[in-house]
This record gives C-alpha cells, sequence and structure tokens, in this order.
C-alpha cells in the first residue's frame, strides 16, 4: 500500500509574533513548544519599555527574531515563515503572542489533515472554538470537517503546499484583515479552511467599553452594558482593508463581502456614537473608507496617527 504524505512524521514550527508581550508571555511559549518541533519568536519593533521580556525570552532559550521597526503583524509572521519554511516545516502554526493552545491541539489539527481526502484539499486548519465560542461552518467537506470562509489566523495550522503555491500574509494590509484576505486568496487556489473538530483556544479579544450612544448609558439587566473597543487607530485600519478586501473579492467571493459589509456596520456605527474618542473615530472610518476605494495601504502616515492617537 502506497504511504500517504500524512502517515509520515511531520515538522511544525510555530511563528508567534510579539509586539510590547506582556510577562505571561514566556510560560505561554513554554507550553506551546511541548506541541511543537520548534518556535520563532518574531518581535514587531517593541520599544524599549518591552525589552525585559524580551530579554527574558531569549535567556530562556526561545529563538527572537527583533525587527528593529514596527512594519505590521502580517511581515512579522512572514519573517518567521519565511525562515520555518527554510528549516523544512510541513505545516507551519500562527499564534499571537496572547493565545493559549490546549495540550493536544497540534494533533488534533493534524489528525483533521489526515481525515481529509487529496482531493478535498485542506489548507488551514484553525480552531473549532475561540474562549468557548462556537464557529460557524458554512458547509462540510465529504470527509465531515466544518468549512469555514474566514477565521482569526491565531491557531492557524497551514500547510506547506499551500504557502509555496499561494504565497504568504499580505503585509500591506500592516494589521487587521490579514489573516481574512489570506483564507480568501487560498480558496481562490481551491484550497479550504476548516476547523479542527473540538479544538478550544484561549485568546483575548481586546478592550471593552461602556455602551453609551451619544453620551446615554444602556443598561442589560440592570448591568451597564459593554462592546467590544477598538482603539481609533484600528478603527482606520479595519475601515481601509475591509473596503480593500471588497474591492479585490466582489467578484470572486460576493457572499462574503455581502456578510461582511453587514457585520461590520453595525460596530463601525456602535464606536462613533458610543465612543470614547468619538470625533477620532469618525474621523478614522472617513479616512480609511477614503483610503480603501483608493487602495492606499501599508502604515499610517505619521501625521494621521498623532491625530487618531488620544492623548497626544
Amino acid at each position: 500500500m502506497t504511504e500517504s504524505p500524512m502517515d509520515r512524521p511531520s515538522t511544525v514550527i510555530a511563528v508567534v509574533p510579539t509586539f510590547v508581550p506582556d510577562v505571561g508571555v514566556l510560560e505561554r511559549l513554554r507550553s506551546l513548544a511541548q506541541q511543537v518541533d520548534s518556535i520563532i519568536v518574531v518581535d514587531d519593533g517593541s520599544p524599549e519599555r518591552a525589552s525585559v521580556v524580551l530579554d527574558s525570552i531569549d535567556a530562556a532559550g526561545f529563538e527572537l527574531i527583533r525587527t528593529g521597526r514596527n512594519s505590521g503583524i502580517a511581515s512579522a509572521l512572514n519573517t518567521g515563515t519565511r525562515l520555518a519554511l527554510e528549516r523544512g516545516a510541513h505545516f507551519v502554526l500562527t499564534l499571537d503572542q496572547d493565545s493559549l493552545l490546549p495540550p493536544d491541539y497540534v494533533a488534533d489539527c493534524l489528525h483533521a489533515f489526515s481525515l481529509a481526502a487529496p482531493e478535498t484539499k485542506v489548507g488551514v486548519v484553525c480552531a473549532d472554538r475561540i474562549n468557548g465560542a462556537p464557529s460557524i461552518p458554512g458547509s462540510y467537506t465529504p470527509e465531515g470537517l466544518g468549512v469555514v470562509r474566514e477565521a482569526i489566523q491565531s491557531g492557524f495550522v497551514i500547510r506547506r503546499e499551500v504557502l509555496e503555491q499561494c504565497g504568504l500574509f499580505d503585509a500591506r494590509l500592516f494589521i487587521d484583515d490579514v489573516d481574512t484576505e489570506f483564507c480568501l486568496r487560498i480558496a481562490r487556489h481551491g484550497w479550504l479552511t476548516v476547523v479542527g473538530p473540538g479544538t478550544d483556544i484561549t485568546h483575548s479579544l481586546g478592550e471593552q467599553a461602556l455602551l453609551r450612544p451619544f453620551g446615554l448609558q444602556r443598561y442589560i439587566n440592570g448591568e451597564p452594558a459593554r462592546y467590544q473597543y477598538h482603539r481609533p487607530f484600528r478603527r482606520y485600519y479595519i475601515t481601509r482593508n475591509n473596503i480593500d478586501l471588497y474591492l479585490r473579492y466582489l467578484r470572486s467571493s460576493p457572499r462574503w463581502v455581502l456578510s461582511s459589509v453587514r457585520r461590520e456596520l453595525s460596530p463601525t456605527f456602535t464606536t462613533i456614537v458610543s465612543g470614547p474618542h468619538r470625533l477620532r473615530h469618525l474621523l478614522a472610518a472617513s479616512v480609511g473608507l477614503v483610503h480603501g476605494l483608493a487602495r492606499h495601504r501599508g502604515p499610517l502616515s505619521p501625521a494621521l496617527a498623532k491625530v487618531l492617537t488620544p492623548g497626544r
């Protein structure tokens, strides 16, 4: 009987981008090291205040690449991924600095790959649940694996062939929608993103802010209502990159474009009317819209960053 590639031992190399990591990152790296062959930590130009934590990562024996400048998460992921491929990785695991994997996560993802026939073309296995919240597959493979259009890249286990055929992450986006663009792009090449059955990762979802539309506090069951809050500079990137992707993938993925527009309208409006920094959010969304339509990419200009950053 012919041996399947999945029957042979696979080399899995993890890539962990960091930017001002917290002290808990060291324990998360130690936990991760038990599941992969090696780890490449890529620091994306953290300022001097992060040097103590970064030095502790280095001292603990983890490979640490310090880029020296903030080029965005996609660029940091690409730096580590290129190195992983050069070292012969069969699979690359991407993980955010604040994510924690359960003990059998990588093994479960590799098992998902092994379930799929070659013609199914599973390219990425991602987490089934994030902090217990389940994914909602839009379809299923013949083997019963749930297929999703997009997923957060923290927890991606990516097949080497996908990276070689479809390319790495789009560094022009800088941050936000980097994972979505990757999923949409590999789908154009016929590769699927599927969830690893039963996998669940712990992941920080960011800040929460009081829901105060036009200054009036909303309540739910007697408690002040809150919503997931992104700072103005993130609102700029989210808006700009979403518009960019709508223009790129309208023809190939019209259903995704429609669903994304519906999904993004509410949080954008909520942020603008609830604040904090409502005027900055209005400016961020407006400029992001214009820049998205103009296909302007890359990092924020220093002048715009200054305007969008409170306290400057």
